[in-house]
């Protein structure tokens, strides 16, 4: 029984002598306190007291009205001033816009010569770069460009995998000026390119910029997103001009790639070799982000 009392009594000691000390320190000025406090004493100045704030706790319905306010803030700096039925209404009817304000450098520098960078494929399908060259430089020969014969982008970028979109840097394009004579080299990023077996359509995502060899500038930019569905196919394989050959498998991705760049280069302004050159200033251009869907089914 002696025992039990003597341990409880060292017990209490203690835990008396720990809240003594909690206590102690609690209330015994800090030292910078100290400091200042003697400091004010010698030159007589008043000790600045700091007045702690009060802590007010909202209720839902005010912190959902300063959420509100924060992104309203937030739109009017980012320039974003347009209300929802306006921003809503451009959306599906926007403005018409010429193509000489959309694109003014394409008709300021008039470029020539196009070099085609090998894209930067981030997208599953392995083949999606080559799908992609072939179908954009065919597009821009139409539109009336010279454009880099496409084996050469292959070819550069089997011999250095560094030639790609992902790598090559801005200010490293006036050598490809120099080599090849291009006045403009076109970067193109693959984001998407597949087809789930349980559906008919076909996604591609891409992102565009034609960059000047002279000045760096952008002269065109756009990003789509092209939606391809139905049971049509979307190319037909014609023996006596391709010169190469696909797996059936591949030939719906590659169609698909094609009716993307139709969509993407409907606006691109006409260039040297064509006979609309320079008087498409006026026409109408698209967006610069496009969402486009082909959705055909026969009757």
């Amino acid at each position: 029984m002696r025992k039990l009392l003597l341990i409880l009594t060292t017990i209490c000691l203690f835990v008396s002598c720990n809240l003594a000390k909690d206590v102690i320190e609690k209330n015994m000025p800090k030292e910078e306190d100290a400091t200042e406090d003697v400091i004010a004493d010698i030159t007589g100045e008043k000790k600045e007291v700091v007045i702690d704030t009060n802590v007010t706790r909202l209720s839902k319905k005010e912190i959902k009205k300063l959420k509100k306010e924060r992104e309203r803030q937030d739109k009017i700096a980012a320039g974003d001033t347009l209300g929802f039925v306006k921003k809503t209404w451009l959306k599906y009817f926007p403005k018409r816009e010429d193509r000489i304000i959309s694109y003014p450098l394409m008709y300021s520098q008039k470029p020539k010569t196009i070099l085609l960078i090998y894209p930067w494929n981030r997208s599953k399908n392995m083949a999606a770069s080559e799908m992609y060259i072939i179908n954009i430089s065919r597009e821009l020969s139409l539109k009336g460009y010279y454009v880099v014969p496409p084996m050469i982008t292959m070819n550069l970028h089997n011999e250095d995998t560094m030639f790609s979109s992902q790598y090559v840097k801005t200010n490293d394009l006036k050598k490809y000026k120099m080599e090849y004579g291009a006045d403009a080299v076109m970067f193109v990023t693959i984001f998407s390119l597949n087809k789930p077996w349980w559906s008919t359509n076909i996604n591609s995502v891409a992102e565009y910029n034609l960059i000047s060899t002279t000045t760096s500038d952008t002269l065109f930019n756009r990003k789509a997103d092209f939606n391809y569905d139905s049971p049509i196919p979307p190319y037909k394989v014609d023996k006596s001009k391709d010169t190469y050959e696909m797996e059936p498998r591949t030939i719906p991705l590659f169609g698909t790639c094609f009716q993307m760049q139709r969509s993407v280069f409907m606006d691109f302004p006409y260039g040297p070799y064509h006979k609309k050159y320079l008087k498409d200033q006026k026409k109408f251009s698209y967006q610069r982000e496009m969402r486009y869907k082909v959705d055909a089914r026969p009757s």
